[in-house]
């Protein structure tokens, strides 16, 4: 006969609720628009470590990139990501939030393309 009780279960610890859809769109929006700087710093670095990224630096033959160009991308970047970022909790986020990501990546890509054409010497039409 075995007198010993039973071992009793240890008490779980109440599980985390999994994170909402909204929340999601909120951490992955705001990991975007913070990994432009980043991004940036790394398109630069790649870009100078080219012959005609060291060029254009040397010599000033960098692309013919128009300024406001640049600028629109990233203010269309900084309102997506603020659209984004202004999602409320609740059950699923609205369809204009999840546009707003993923114009936020659009523009984002955008920029650092421009930054690339700039340092190789390209020229965003061709």
């Amino acid at each position: 006969m075995n007198d010993e009780l039973p071992a009793l279960a240890a008490p779980r610890a109440p599980s985390a609720p999994a994170p909402s859809a909204a929340r999601r769109l909120r951490a992955r929006a705001l990991w975007t628009g913070l990994g432009l700087i980043p991004a940036t710093f790394l398109v630069v670095l790649l870009a100078l470590a080219s012959e005609s990224g060291t060029r254009c630096v040397m010599q000033g033959t960098c692309g013919d990139v128009p300024g406001w160009l640049t600028l629109l991308s990233l203010a269309v970047a900084a309102a997506a990501w603020i659209t984004a970022l202004a999602t409320p909790d609740g059950a699923s986020p609205a369809p204009v939030r999840k546009a707003a990501f993923w114009i936020l990546l659009g523009a984002e890509t955008t920029f650092l393309t421009l930054v690339l054409a700039h340092f190789t010497g390209a020229t965003p039409a061709g």
